[in-house]
């Protein structure tokens, strides 16, 4: 993903809980009416059932209640939206927008599938760093025993008489 992508997506997705998106952010940064895009939302039957209306005095500075939509609903406003109603110098950051909104709220597809792989590679290490670990620890000390009893004559004390 781009990093243009990104900035766009950190202005304009605000999560209020853990999956509630309020829509103004993206109506702000985007020039598109607040009001009309509520109308658009309040007629969608999927993005009915979606819509949760919700104050967040941190985000907005006041406890007016605005609109929220989940993640799949907020998908699926984002899809919905016209590149005319946005400025006209954001139209081309709009269709990019559109283009990774999917994979920036829920992942790339193509990484989840390397990351299972990784994953599955990470627990066969793992278990061969153990077995390579206690293999090491076996042969250091057979080392160590074979040096103590090689060298021995040098820890012993060759002025003191014999017996004493």
């Amino acid at each position: 993903m781009e990093n243009q992508a990104l900035t766009v997506f950190q202005k304009t997705i605000i999560f209020v809980d853990s999956n509630l998106i309020p829509v103004k952010p993206m109506c702000d940064f985007f020039g598109i009416s607040y009001e009309h895009a509520f109308r658009r939302i309040k007629k969608d039957e999927i993005l009915k059932t979606e819509t949760i209306k919700k104050s967040c005095e941190i985000i907005f500075g006041d406890k007016r209640e605005r609109v929220c939509l989940t993640k799949k609903g907020f998908i699926r406003w984002i899809q919905l939206l016209n590149g005319t109603l946005v400025r006209p110098e954001l139209q081309a950051a709009l269709i990019e927008y559109q283009r990774f909104i999917f994979d920036y709220l829920y992942g790339d597809a193509t990484c989840q599938d390397q990351a299972k792989i990784d994953y599955v590679r990470l627990k066969k290490l793992k278990r061969l760093y153990g077995v390579i670990g206690r293999e090491i620890q076996l042969v250091q000390g057979n080392l160590t025993n074979y040096m103590d009893n090689t060298f021995v004559q040098t820890t012993l004390d060759f002025k003191k008489p014999i017996g004493q």
